[in-house]
């Protein structure tokens, strides 16, 4: 056995100092990985560090900070592959891409992006590794502030790296023949390995299932600093660590298969093993000839001696004539055999005798017991000082408490309702106690359960002789007063009820008279009504549910020619008005309690093939079910309407293209004598006529702006009006002017109006005139809205010099003494077609303010 044991301790201690350095081991893999990915992003930074301070980078006009990050783009290719500068509200104004061209309604808003409020806060921050959806590659985004000569945040700066290299730099780590290391995020998710496929496939995956994500994720370390080995990501059995990346929230896993971790110590063990198999076979045989001298006695008193121990004392005892200490031993355990025998027979004896008294005094209590328990009222045991020491299970139910809860725990002053019931039961114990023998046995007390209700219980109460204890007996009669009281109250609810019917038997005859009245009456006005819609000249149909006609008026059988019987006989099924009651029948599906009515036009050929226009409504008439229980349509012929309407669209289809033939003409006229003027003024070397013909110039140029506005001005109305997003329509004009040099701030998203196509360019106007006027003085220009009692309005201001007072009574007016002046009165008259008006409230000096004012049911919110 001491061989054994050496051996086993030798092989665990070399196990455990060699489990140890491969632990440790991979800890140090895992910190150098670690390490080499950290450095990897602090270049990074750095790079986008060195743009950021560079020239001044935060004070430098957008087409400046864009050729710097064209520069960075170019130099580190094999690094960044795109960048975007960010305001300190998270507008994107700049978005840089070796790959993709980025338009500017395509620049987003980061401000929530956590990422970036890590950035504004004034530290770099680097995003989770994802796949870069244009190009495929493991990429990862960096930010960093940027930061004024004030120590003020201006910009954001990001940058979009490829971090494929970053892998290769990891693989010269030395790791073993087969081990491995990949990358998780803080919640445990899969991020990089060396496999652009494994990432592929598991990109995203969570972890947490392996012991060092799963530590790494917690923030808790085993109690021995190590993790046991499992099954890691390659479906091998591994040993694995994990190291902290410092500057991110990620973490490196190594993992190296436990089949060459110890494939030295295994070798070592199994040479240890044969020599412990050798040891032991020695051991063996020596003991072998040892116990036939020495331990065969021993274990044969010591069988001798568990037999005593356990009853047999007429055990045969071995070796008693040897002389040495085992036969000393032998003879002793016989003397002992002997007195113990003598002893078990007296105590026989005495046992039986108790035994017998015993089990007469179980069969006494239990009888007690069974009454106790048994008993069809709650009963309840009670000693001096109020202590509950025995309840049965009536008074369980009764309470609501277990006997485990009640019992030596709890008094019986605890179950009484009010204090006047407890002042005087507390009094009648004390005199019971003190050996009154006038006090009542049997009285009544409001009783509180476990849940809180109040029963009415009628007590008697038996003190116990001799003991001190007192035995009460509870008797709930809380139904049977409730029934008194319901007895009582019920005589007098039919006492009053006779008083009643004695009274409206008087009222009922009354009522019965003036219902013949009323009846009277009811028909005298349905027979009224009946004529009114009989003379309608609207087409009257009723019918229910199920497509039988209830009402059909005169109108309608003159218009579809058809006779009223045959259409109430038939219902809707009816051929002549088959075309009708089948859209009828289409339209009545969308009608809800909450929207009872639908309004449609519709083309018809009556019965003669006759095309005939109707406006239709059709109406449910709703149940106190809320089911529809009838339908009632009425139409209108609007035939004649409808062919007015189809003349005037084709004549002004025809007067709009003679208009764009005509303004095509004096366009082309009108480019040609501007550039016959040219020539002529090149001609003549005359300063007085070359003055005249810059002024002619002048007035063709305005010319040819009264025929763009009249162009303008005539398609003004001819398309319908309809829903449009405010902020796509503002963004669509914009996109015409280069307005790179101005701050743009819009806070306007999920407003619609109402109003004329030509939207798109009244915007344009209204931006093109304050880049026209301002564009010395204009840096920041803001769209946004706000409610002015129930109406909306859409505000547009710049911070340039503004408009004079003196001018702005005459903004929206047709002006030929100022220069550009249709271009407002242009956006007054396209607003004006849907009722929204438009105004100038900037204060001259600080920049001028428009103010669109939309009515309400003009606009919508999503």
């Amino acid at each position: 056995m001491m061989v054994l044991a050496v051996g086993c301790g030798i092989i665990w201690l070399a196990y455990s100092e060699q489990e140890k350095i491969i632990h440790q081991n991979q800890k140090t893999m895992a910190e150098e990985v670690s390490m080499t990915i950290s450095t990897y992003f602090s270049g990074l930074a750095d790079n986008l560090q060195i743009v950021a301070k560079s020239s001044h980078f935060s004070s430098l006009p957008l087409s400046g900070q864009k050729e710097i990050l064209i520069d960075l783009l170019t130099d580190k290719k094999k690094m960044f592959h795109e960048c975007s500068v960010l305001t300190p509200d998270g507008h994107e104004i700049l978005k840089l891409s070796r790959f993709y061209t980025y338009m500017p309604y395509e620049l987003g808003n980061l401000s929530s992006d956590p990422l970036f409020i890590r950035a504004r806060n004034g530290e770099p921050a680097f995003s989770p590794i994802y796949i870069y959806p244009n190009t495929g590659l493991i990429s990862v985004d960096i930010a960093i502030p940027v930061i004024n000569e004030q120590g003020s945040v201006t910009h954001v700066l990001k940058g979009t790296a490829r971090i494929l290299s970053l892998w290769k730099m990891i693989e010269k780590i030395d790791m073993g023949m087969s081990g491995y290391a990949y990358v998780v995020d803080n919640k445990g998710h899969f991020i990089a390995y060396k496999t652009i496929s494994e990432i592929l496939e598991k990109y995203g995956t969570l972890m947490t299932a392996y012991p060092p994500v799963q530590e790494f994720v917690s923030g808790q370390m085993t109690k021995k600093d190590k993790i046991s080995s499992y099954i890691g990501l390659q479906g091998k059995e591994v040993i694995g660590s994990y190291a902290p990346i410092e500057g991110t929230d990620w973490a490196v896993i190594t993992e190296l298969p436990t089949s060459e971790a110890f494939e030295n110590i295994t070798r070592m063990i199994q040479i240890t093993l044969a020599a412990l198999i050798i040891g032991v076979i020695c051991s063996i045989l020596l003991g072998f000839f040892l116990s036939r001298y020495l331990t065969d006695p021993i274990l044969n008193l010591t069988t001798t001696v568990d037999r005593i121990g356990h009853g047999n004392l007429e055990t045969e005892i071995y070796e008693i004539s040897r002389p040495d200490e085992i036969g000393i031993l032998a003879r002793g355990i016989a003397r002992m055999q002997k007195n113990l025998r003598d002893t078990y027979l007296d105590l026989e004896l005495r046992i039986s005798e108790l035994t017998l008294a015993r089990e007469e005094l179980r069969i006494s209590e239990e009888q007690y017991r069974t009454i106790f328990e048994h008993s069809e009222n709650p009963l309840i045991l009670v000693e001096k000082d109020c202590t509950i020491t025995l309840i049965n299970k009536k008074f369980e139910e009764l309470w609501g408490y277990s006997q485990k809860e009640v019992v030596g725990k709890k008094k019986w002053t605890e179950f009484v309702a009010n204090q006047e019931d407890l002042d005087r039961m507390i009094t009648f114990n004390k005199r019971r106690q003190s050996g009154d023998k006038n006090v009542p046995n049997m009285y009544d007390f409001r009783f509180k359960t476990y849940s809180g209700e109040i029963r009415d219980i009628l007590i008697s109460v038996t003190q116990m002789p001799g003991t001190g204890q007192t035995l009460a007996t509870l008797i709930d009669v809380t139904e049977q007063k409730k029934f008194e009281q319901e007895l009582i109250q019920k005589n007098r609810d039919l006492h009053e009820a006779y008083e009643k019917l004695t009274a409206n038997e008087e009222e009922l005859r009354k009522s019965y008279n003036s219902l013949a009245t009323y009846e009277q009456e009811l028909r005298k006005s349905e027979q009224k009504y009946r004529s009114v819609v009989e003379d309608q000249t609207e087409l009257i149909l009723r019918f229910n549910p199920d497509g039988k006609v209830l009402f059909v008026n005169d109108a309608f059988c003159s218009f579809f020619k058809s006779d009223r019987d045959e259409i109430v006989r038939s219902g809707l099924t009816f051929s002549g008005i088959a075309a009708f009651a089948s859209e009828l029948l289409n339209r009545i599906s969308s009608l809800a309690k909450e929207n009872p009515m639908v309004t449609f036009e519709q083309k018809f050929l009556v019965p003669d093939s006759e095309e005939k226009w109707l406006n239709v409504t059709i109406r449910g008439i709703f149940s106190e079910s809320r089911f529809i229980s009838e339908f009632q349509s009425v139409a209108r012929d609007i035939t004649d309407r409808k062919r007015a309407e189809e003349a005037l669209e084709r004549a002004r289809n025809k007067l709009s293209l003679l208009n764009a033939i005509t303004f095509e003409d004096i366009r082309n006229y009108v480019f040609t004598l501007s550039g016959y003027l040219e020539v002529q003024k090149d001609m003549i070397p005359d300063a007085g006529i070359i003055s005249l013909i810059e002024r002619e110039q002048n007035i063709v140029k305005k010319v040819s702006q009264s025929i763009e506005f009249a162009k303008d001005y005539q398609d003004m109305g001819i398309k319908p009006a309809h829903w449009q997003n405010v902020l796509q329509v503002y963004l669509f004009a914009i996109s015409h002017l280069d307005l790179s040099h101005i701050e743009r701030i819009e806070e306007i998203k999920g407003v619609y109006v109402y109003a004329d196509p030509l939207l798109e360019k009244a915007f344009f106007n209204l931006a093109q005139n304050l880049v026209t006027h301002g564009k010395d003085t204009i840096t920041r220009l803001h769209i946004y809205t706000k409610m002015q009692e129930t109406d909306l309005v859409i505000v547009f201001e710049d911070n340039g010099q503004g408009i004079p007072d003196d001018l702005k009574e005459y903004l929206f007016t047709r002006r030929n003494d100022v220069k550009k002046g249709l271009g407002l009165y242009f956006v007054s008259e396209v607003l004006a077609i849907t009722g929204i008006r438009i105004q100038e409230t900037g204060i001259y000096g600080k920049g001028a303010r428009f103010e669109i004012i939309v009515p309400q049911g003009k606009y919508r919110t999503e």
